[in-house]
C-alpha cells in the first residue's frame, strides 16, 4: 500500500494552512501580530525537514517544505527588517 497519500494530504493541509494569515499581513504590511522567534524558530524548522526530506528520498516531505519555505522565508526577512528598524528608530 503506498502511504504517500497521507503525507501529500496532511503536507497540503498544514502548508496551506498559513496561507490566509500571510496574505493578510502582507496586504496589510503589518507583521506585529506574528512575533519575530516564532517566524525564526518555524522557519528553520521547515529548513530542517526539507534536509531531512532530502536525506531520506521523501518526496512528500521535500515538495511541501519547498513550498512552505517560498511563503515563510520572505515572512521572516520582513519580519526580521522590520524588528531592526523599530530598533534603530
Amino acid at each position: 500500500m503506498d502511504y504517500d497519500i497521507v503525507g501529500y494530504i496532511a503536507g497540503t493541509l498544514t502548508t496551506f494552512a498559513s496561507l490566509p494569515q500571510l496574505i493578510k499581513s502582507m496586504k496589510e504590511k503589518d507583521l506585529r501580530s506574528i512575533s519575530l522567534p516564532f517566524v525564526i524558530t518555524f522557519t528553520t524548522g521547515l529548513l530542517l525537514w526539507l534536509i531531512y526530506g532530502l536525506i531520506k528520498k521523501d518526496y512528500p516531505i521535500i515538495v511541501f517544505n519547498i513550498l512552505s519555505l517560498m511563503f515563510w522565508v520572505p515572512i521572516t526577512y520582513l519580519k526580521i527588517k522590520e524588528t531592526l528598524s523599530k530598533k534603530l528608530i
